[in-house]
């Protein structure tokens, strides 16, 4: 029997991509996963595949960046299943676009869904797992917080961000139990990813720009990053906390 038989999980963003891939990963290992996305048919869709392989999903319609939607979520997963053991904090937008043309409201918007969404979702889910005795925390970054690309300054800074407040959020958070780590995804086959590649002018050249700098050759798929993110929240990294685990195909051994 898996180690995650009968735990909570909620994944933020859920209705697509990582997000998707991790639910579903958690939901064949045993584990009840509250599936949170702004985008209610898609987080609809993953519970629908969670309980097609006979596993048990809640779906929850919220905007991370709205601290009364992600209260409620909590409660709702609280209510329902009595606990919250994983939080995967996935939930993400990404705006590719100069520096100089980025605006105020897209750049207020990136801040307040990467940053302060995942700010709320520890916030209201740590009292949770405070009571419970413990639970682990992963973060979403992005290889962008360390090599980015043109146009994507914005993005870039607020995936740094996340990596420096998973650092204090594990301070804060050791003496109760609670682990907080970042994944680091590299290029991912992603509907984000599939965006940028739409907005870039040319898809197919910039797709083959990102696999060739890319050692394994190859984008990483969403089941790639659920796994590091499954290894985390895992009996066998207990005593991992603070710190980030890279799943980028060596790209950033590469500079």
């Amino acid at each position: 029997m898996s180690e995650f038989a009968g735990r909570v999980v909620l994944v933020t963003g859920g209705g697509s991509g990582i997000g998707r891939a991790t639910a579903l990963l958690f939901a064949r290992e045993g584990a009840k996963v509250g599936v949170l996305d702004w985008n209610e048919a898609g987080g609809a869709e993953t519970v629908r595949l969670i309980e097609q392989a006979r596993g048990e999903g809640l779906c929850l319609r919220a905007d991370v960046s709205r601290s009364d939607e992600v209260e409620h979520a909590v409660q709702a997963i609280d209510g329902r299943w009595g606990r919250i053991d994983v939080l995967f904090a996935n939930a993400a937008v990404e705006i590719t676009r100069g520096l100089v043309e980025t605006t105020e409201q897209e750049w207020e918007q990136l801040y307040a869904v990467n940053m302060k969404g995942t700010f709320l979702c520890c916030k209201h889910v740590i009292p949770v797992m405070r009571r419970d005795g413990g639970g682990s925390i992963v973060i979403a970054s992005s290889g962008h917080a360390f090599v980015t690309y043109p146009r994507c300054s914005a993005y870039a800074g607020t995936k740094g961000g996340l990596l420096a407040f998973m650092r204090g959020a594990a301070l804060d958070c050791a003496a109760e139990r609670i682990r907080v780590n970042c994944v680091i995804p590299g290029a991912t086959d992603t509907p984000l990813l599939r965006a940028y590649l739409r907005d870039s002018g040319d898809p197919a050249a910039e797709e083959s720009r990102i696999i060739s700098r890319i050692p394994l050759r190859r984008l990483a798929t969403p089941d790639d990053i659920a796994q590091a993110v499954r290894f985390l929240c895992s009996d066998a990294a207990a005593y991992i906390t603070g710190t980030s685990l890279t799943v980028d195909g060596g790209l950033l051994a590469g500079g």
